[in-house]
């Protein structure tokens, strides 16, 4: 996975910290009214501080054979790096604000697909319509709920990339994959490079028992540090309540359904993964 850029803001808590062990004054070098500072010009203005406070020996102190320390250094940056790990993850309205980004992508999802179909001409599908067998797969019925379901919820992810693919691109993944490790026993993400490899060469031995999700929140430019856990359901017809998928006893995660999986591999068991119906999150 890249290097990603820290969030903005981390800097502006770091320069306070600095600030505390030399009395450097840099309300002189702020425009009055100018607003805050872009991050390149915070990480500039802490360099100089550290800088001065070399040149003054009241600032650090220093042992026989060992390198002048600054004593409060380390502890400013063990504080940025707790002020880091806070800031890059998605605070509560940011998160109201994607979950109201999937709710609409799966509304317009549903209306689209219902207005498309010849037999629905833009109406909810009825509970009829939704049992009926449209073909079969190998010895697997193809239900009319099934069809729609899947037609739907293509559509319910294309709309989340095009629309999450901006602001929230740094801390928001669409389908990504996380494989249990078994070194460690973590569930790690991978990348997706790797999985269209192992696909391209037929190696799909290799993603047995892998975990999908459609929608994670997680830490900025980390998928390992995972927030929140979604997923598009089309309720057929609508007034039934969305439900997990079940494992059947050949699958490797059996008697754990869909989210008691999410729950316990991905969210660590502190957190619910959450479904996304043309209602809404629930």
């Amino acid at each position: 996975m890249s290097t990603r850029v820290p969030a903005p803001g981390v800097p502006l808590l770091l320069v306070p910290l600095l600030l505390t062990g030399c009395a450097t004054d840099l309300s002189a070098t702020r425009t009055p009214g100018s607003g805050p500072r872009a991050p390149g010009h915070y990480a500039q203005t802490t360099d100089s501080a550290t800088a001065g406070c070399l040149r003054n020996p009241a600032c650090y102190t220093k042992l026989p054979g060992e390198e002048a320390t600054i004593p409060w250094l380390s502890r400013a940056e063990d504080a940025a790096h707790a002020a880091i790990t806070l800031a890059r993850l998605l605070e509560g309205a940011d998160i109201k604000l994607v979950e109201q980004i999937l709710a609409d992508c799966a509304q317009k999802a549903n209306q689209k697909v219902n207005n498309e179909d010849e037999e629905l001409q833009g109406q909810e599908p009825t509970r009829e319509q939704c049992k009926k067998v449209v073909r079969m797969e190998g010895n697997k019925e193809v239900t009319r709920a099934m069809e729609l379901g899947a037609k739907k919820h293509e559509e319910a992810l294309n709309c989340a990339r095009e629309a999450l693919a901006g602001r929230f691109a740094q801390h928001v993944s669409v389908e990504p994959t996380y494989q249990k490790d078994s070194t460690t026993g973590l569930w790690r993400w991978v990348d997706p490079e790797q999985v269209k490899e192992w696909l391209q060469f037929g190696l799909t031995s290799a993603l047995w028992g892998a975990l999908v999700p459609d929608i994670v929140i997680h830490a900025s430019g980390n998928p390992n540090q995972l927030q929140n856990v979604y997923d598009f359901k089309f309720p057929c017809p609508s007034t039934n309540s969305p439900s997990w998928r079940p494992s059947t006893p050949d699958q490797p995660h059996f008697p754990k359904d869909q989210g008691k999986m999410y729950e316990d591999a991905l969210l660590g068991g502190e957190s619910k993964p959450q479904r996304v119906t043309p209602k809404g999150v629930q």
